[in-house]
């Protein structure tokens, strides 16, 4: 396994674990932390994305900077022109900073469209890269962790989409 690929599976693996959280807080209407755990596992999946894909990307250089992240996606990353994060997700900074540092005047608008940009987003970020070994995610979608599999795909919509990338990487049981 090349560096990168490992890389990529960590980094990964700490997304799929934001993005368990952030559809579980929001599942029990918990909804500030379901941002900030969102916001965290779209970083942190554009953090593995970059990694996987450009060995000069430095995630501590590339800080917060969600914006520049999808940037050099689209332009280093093969066929992620349609990449799409809503810009209300990383917009000031407010689910990563304001859902957990109250700050007068800011409020965290969430609206009722969140968990299906999440899935998408998500979905769309894991389909642009070809490298998938072992990972959390597998996992969940081979049946090994059922808890986690049924927060993955409770309304879903982009269930389907990871099901069908991920088809090829998924281990065949007896």
């Amino acid at each position: 396994m090349k560096e990168n690929e490992q890389q990529y599976i960590i980094w990964q693996n700490r997304a799929y674990s934001y993005y368990l959280a952030a559809r579980l807080l929001n599942m029990k209407k918990i909804y500030k932390p379901a941002t900030f755990c969102g916001h965290q596992a779209l970083e942190t999946l554009l953090n593995a994305t970059l990694i996987y894909w450009d060995k000069s990307f430095s995630p501590i250089v590339a800080g917060h900077k969600m914006t520049k992240m999808i940037n050099a996606i689209k332009n280093k990353v093969p066929n992620s022109k349609t990449i799409d994060i809503p810009e209300y997700i990383f917009s000031d900074q407010r689910y990563i900073n304001v859902s957990r540092y109250p700050a007068r005047g800011k409020g965290v608008g969430i609206p009722g469209t969140f968990i299906n940009d999440l899935d998408d987003a998500f979905a769309k970020l894991v389909t642009l890269v070809p490298f998938q070994f072992n990972s959390k995610l597998l996992h969940s979608l081979q049946g090994d962790d059922r808890a986690n599999l049924n927060i993955l795909r409770k309304a879903n919509k982009s269930i389907r989409l990871l099901r069908s990338y991920l088809r090829p990487f998924i281990r065949r049981t007896a």
